[in-house]
């Protein structure tokens, strides 16, 4: 056998060897769904949360935590409260905006639907940028709406990740 065949099989048997000791040590990705819990309905009541970009953002949440409805009989009820503020990043020579950046800031209290109690209370963000053009400023607003609706997009992965880990880890 020549040596470049015994390297490159020898490579092969030290990668397969890796992905069987990570399988036997319980290894579990923490942003991807396993087996047949890809889509599992949590019990979980998401609560309205004020202004559009809160309309978005709890139907992104019921997309992502209850993908086979809202249940019947809810354990948890999820309350997030969303804030939003633009800020300018970029500043031109003459003291003009050229970038803004879009910061939705969510604080999330997750309480158990029988007692009110709080089990679980996070705070997050997402931030988005976007160019500002000062000859457009039609432009200027569907970019700044844009860059809100992918920072909610944002937000809700991150709200969800958060949640399912919880939820996950008092199982």
């Amino acid at each position: 056998m020549s040596q470049g065949k015994l390297q490159m099989w020898s490579s092969k048997l030290i990668s397969l060897s890796l992905c069987l000791f990570l399988v036997a040590c319980g290894f579990q990705p923490l942003y991807t769904p396993m087996g047949e819990n890809a889509n599992i309905s949590y019990p979980i009541k998401i609560a309205t949360i004020a202004n559009r970009e809160g309309q978005l953002l709890r139907n992104d949440l019921i997309d992502l935590l209850t993908p086979e409805g809202q249940p019947a009989h809810p354990q948890y009820i999820l309350e997030v409260t969303l804030t939003e503020v633009i800020r300018d990043t970029g500043i031109n020579k003459d003291e003009t905006t050229n970038r803004k950046e879009a910061i939705l800031n969510a604080n999330i209290i997750l309480r158990n639907k029988k007692t009110q109690a709080i089990v679980y209370q996070h705070t997050t963000k997402a931030i988005n940028s976007f160019s500002v053009i000062s000859q457009n400023y039609y432009s200027d607003l569907v970019a700044q709406e844009f860059a809100k609706k992918e920072a909610t997009h944002l937000l809700a992965q991150k709200i969800t990740l958060l949640v399912t880990n919880f939820l996950d880890t008092q199982q």
